[in-house]
């Protein structure tokens, strides 16, 4: 779910679930179960998986 206007950065993922509220950066990783929490450099870090 996106509370617009949210910018979703390239290569980002948003978890299951999450109410995206704010923008995500590139490469990053957003969970929100509560308050929003972007892991930025997430998918640097982990590999794209493809």
């Amino acid at each position: 779910q996106f509370v617009a206007p949210v910018a979703i950065g390239s290569n980002s993922l948003i978890a299951a679930g999450t109410t995206v509220t704010r923008d995500v950066p590139p490469d990053s990783l957003a969970i929100a179960r509560t308050a929003q929490v972007n892991k930025e450099g997430w998918m640097l870090k982990k590999g794209s998986g493809h």
